[in-house]
């Protein structure tokens, strides 16, 4: 192929396009490597991986190096004088002696010392178990805490032989170096989204679809509850663009209960600013909610969402939104939760007049037979995130019985029955930082062509590649402008290290990504 400025302008054999090279062309040789079109990550939460840049998940470490190996690692990619934190420390440890009836072991030996033998010119504040902090000297000078600090009422400042503050925080004395901490504003945000934004572009990333808010509406709600929580404020993205910074296509979802309020703020469905658009708004309706109880809680069958209000104002929304000329995008796990939005769905369809609707479903984790029936008939978007069925799998069959199970996190099924499908990260992983989800999206195919939990629902190479390129530009009403390689198209490329068709799922996740292109531009070259 031939790119000049932003489009491809010519597709076809050495021998036809060499003629094109002038002495100024690039002229990449793949010798056996892989182009494709750019990947698009179709449901992201980018406001989040920005904000996690400065923090250290440490749930899952035992070990206080493993701990301090990973401080070190995040101060590597974090700009001098900007904090740190993190936790939970010991939290394996506790839970599984939790889980045993046991006591908890004693805390890491982990204090300020050790925190600044790796990273001493970042202020460190870290968050244990037990409810304790461990700060760092640069986190407690800053905070004054010195020998003739006193003790907080209600906490205590732990102290060595010389009335040095250890940096161990009791109580209310770790309590208030946390209510220290500078707020997380724009510029502190931005400075994260660079760090993000270099995680796409490695991962041959160049589009998002990212769960999103206007702070204008934001601000002027009485939320029942934090409905836009994980919502990444739209301002954050509008001052990368400002900046020249944003090495990404980003449709935004913006938040579906205030639909009304992102139409009078002048937003319309499938414009663009730059290279930001709208279309989706974002809803959610459970948290595992079914028709019938679990197979091993008798007497519950989950729940709607904290984000959910009732029944009829969802349905409204639905309808309002979609009059206007929005697509609905919602969270839906339980077969419950399926039956409902595709009855709304189907209602909104009946009520307002015809148009081309790209209506989605998000997770899609039980749905019954029945419903992905009707998902396909609809001719929905899903978005499956592969790593949800890894970290579901162990209690899925537990939870539902042989029967239900039969159609949890079904892909194949879904697709054959008409439903697109999106391949998605969820990134950075769920709100309370426990549990990220792998981004790359070789890493995610991988996990979409080989599952050893029903495994003929895996999908083929060619679709998963798919389902994170063409499918998830048609979701954004972009199929046109990108998603594959076609003559006009926008040269949003990703050049693979090897050639991932024919590979099995450990090869594929093991590929590199070599060059990551957006609008005829490198943003990505392995090892520069």
């Amino acid at each position: 192929m031939a790119v000049r400025g932003e489009r491809i302008v010519a597709v076809g054999t050495d021998e036809d396009l060499r003629p094109l090279a002038g002495p100024r062309t690039e002229v990449v040789e793949l010798a056996g490597r892989l182009a494709l079109p750019g990947f698009i990550d179709a449901h992201t939460h980018f406001g989040n991986a920005a904000a996690w840049t400065f923090r250290v998940g440490l749930y899952e470490e035992r070990d206080a190096d493993a701990v301090l190996e990973k401080i070190a690692t995040s101060a590597r990619r974090v700009p001098k004088g900007l904090w740190l934190t993190g936790g939970d420390l010991d939290a394996a440890a506790a839970w599984a002696a939790d889980e045993k009836g046991a006591p908890r072991p004693a805390p890491m030996p982990i204090d300020r010392r050790r925190l600044d033998a790796v990273a001493p010119d970042h202020p460190i504040l870290l968050r244990r178990v037990d409810g304790a902090y461990v700060a760092n000297s640069l986190a407690l000078a800053r905070a004054r805490l010195d020998r003739r600090a006193p003790d907080p009422r209600g906490g205590e400042i732990r102290r060595d032989a010389d009335g040095m503050p250890t940096g161990i925080l009791l109580g209310r004395a770790g309590e208030r170096m946390a209510e220290l901490m500078p707020p997380a504003n724009l510029e502190l945000m931005v400075a994260g989204a660079e760090s993000a934004l270099e995680e796409l572009r490695r991962a041959g990333i160049t589009g998002i679809h990212d769960v999103a808010r206007l702070d204008e509406v934001s601000r002027r709600q009485l939320f029942h509850t934090d409905v836009e929580r994980s919502a990444t404020d739209l301002a954050l993205f509008r001052e990368l663009q400002r900046r020249g910074r944003l090495t990404m296509r980003v449709y935004a979802f913006l938040t579906l209960a205030v639909w009304r309020e992102v139409v009078a703020c002048g937003v319309r469905p499938r414009t663009d600013e730059g290279r930001i658009r709208f279309g989706g708004l974002k809803a959610f309706i459970d948290g595992f909610l079914m028709d019938a109880p679990y197979a091993n809680e008798p007497d519950y069958a989950g729940s709607f969402t904290f984000r959910f209000v009732d029944e009829e104002t969802m349905a409204a929304d639905i309808a309002g939104a979609d009059a206007a000329g929005f697509d609905p995008v919602v969270h839906t796990i339980g077969d419950k939760a399926h039956r409902l939005l595709l009855d709304w769905y189907e209602a909104a369809i009946r009520a307002n007049p015809p148009r081309d609707r790209r209506f989605r479903v998000i997770h899609a984790w039980y749905p019954s037979a029945r419903e992905i029936e009707r998902i396909g008939k609809l001719g929905l978007i899903v978005d499956v995130t592969p790593q949800h069925l890894v970290n579901d799998m162990r209690t899925v069959e537990r939870r539902l019985g042989p029967e239900r199970a039969k159609t949890a996190h079904a892909w194949r099924s879904l697709r054959e029955a008409g439903a697109r499908l999106d391949l998605v990260s969820d990134w950075p992983g769920s709100f309370n930082e426990q549990r990220a989800t792998p981004l790359a999206p070789l890493q995610n195919i991988a996990l979409a062509v080989e599952r050893a939990w029903h495994p003929e629902e895996a999908l083929t190479v060619e679709e998963a590649i798919a389902a994170y390129t063409i499918n998830p530009a048609y979701a954004s009403y972009e199929e046109d402008q990108r998603g594959s390689i076609a003559l006009g198209k926008l040269a949003d490329l990703v050049v693979l290290s090897r050639d991932i068709l024919p590979l099995g799922a450990r090869d594929i996740a093991s590929t590199e990504v070599d060059m990551t292109i957006l609008g005829g531009r490198v943003i990505h070259r392995r090892g520069s």
